[in-house]
């Protein structure tokens, strides 16, 4: 017997198809059909049922947490949760958090932090003084006058005799202040008694006393002048001190000359005398000199200094 065409199997095209399992007549087989095209919408209201029963739980341990903590506390709980059920669950995350939004927020006032006021600051300005840079100060250069100007400029104002006397008197060592009575005076040659007259001596043969004037010319330097004084202090030592104590003899014999009379008898050139030679010898001896005066005999050295040396510096009474 041939099968009916919905009894075989290879007639199954479509998910209806009930198989003869499900073909039993009555109730039963009739139950036994229903059951299957009705079981996805059972299903599907037993997931929805226990979505609800979840939900209702975790809406109940969140305000359980909401008596117990702060109100923020319960609040972020609330809103945690709702972010967690929205995660999987896109309506029932709408519902928890309408219900978790049944409490109170919590206003926190804004904190409002004063703004901090600086001073500003004042740097006052640095005042750099100013460098003064001292001029430079360039020495004038000096140029030496020409040989001419030298020769016209005028001389130095000459000294007068008496402070030309006291230079020369500084050249002679003799120590002419011990001689008792006896003084030294210096006169302008215009006043000498004849031209050419250089000094003169006042004495007294034997005795110490007298004076001499020297007479100063024209050009004369302080060297000469020293050398002419000395000579007439010359003769105050030789009337003073050689003649009484007889170093006239002895003069005499040192040199072998034995003239007619020691000294002229008048106011005239000693040259050729044995008083001029003295005078220069005691001249030469004491101070600048005046050099080979005599032209009687050669001025004293050597041994014939030696000599005569006693009678340069005598011992004056």
């Amino acid at each position: 017997m041939a099968a009916r065409p919905q009894d075989a199997p290879p007639l199954i095209v479509t998910p209806g198809y009930v198989g003869p399992d499900r073909r039993a007549p009555g109730l039963a087989g009739r139950l036994r059909r229903e059951r299957f095209g009705r079981v996805c919408t059972v299903r599907g209201l037993l997931t929805l049922a226990l979505a609800v029963v979840a939900v209702t739980a975790v809406v109940g341990v969140a305000l359980s947490r909401a008596r117990r903590e702060p109100v923020g506390s319960a609040l972020a709980a609330s809103v945690h949760a709702a972010r967690s059920i929205d995660a999987g669950h896109g309506r029932i995350a709408r519902s928890a958090s309408h219900v978790g939004s049944t409490v109170p927020p919590t206003t926190v006032p804004p904190t409002t932090v004063p703004p901090t006021t600086v001073p500003p600051t004042t740097v006052p300005p640095t005042t750099v003084p100013p460098t003064t840079v001292p001029p430079t100060t360039v020495p004038p250069t000096t140029v030496p006058p020409p040989a001419s100007a030298a020769a016209s400029a005028p001389a130095p104002p000459a000294l007068t005799p008496q402070q030309l006397g006291a230079e020369a008197l500084a050249l002679v060592r003799y120590p002419w202040q011990k001689l008792p009575g006896y003084s030294i005076e210096f006169e302008p040659s215009s006043d000498a008694p004849a031209p050419g007259f250089e000094g003169n001596t006042t004495f007294t043969w034997g005795q110490p006393g007298g004076t001499s004037v020297l007479y100063v010319f024209p050009g004369e330097t302080v060297q000469q002048l020293a050398g002419i004084t000395a000579f007439e202090i010359g003769h105050e030592v030789d009337a003073a001190a050689v003649e009484p104590q007889g170093g006239h003899t002895q003069i005499e014999n040192i040199l072998g000359i034995h003239p007619a009379s020691w000294a002229p008898n008048c106011d005239c050139a000693e040259q050729g005398f044995l008083s001029g030679w003295y005078a220069a010898a005691f001249s030469d001896y004491w101070s600048p000199g005046v050099g080979q005066w005599s032209s009687l005999a050669p001025m004293p050295t050597g041994a014939v200094l030696a000599a005569v040396e006693p009678w340069l510096n005598p011992t004056v009474p």
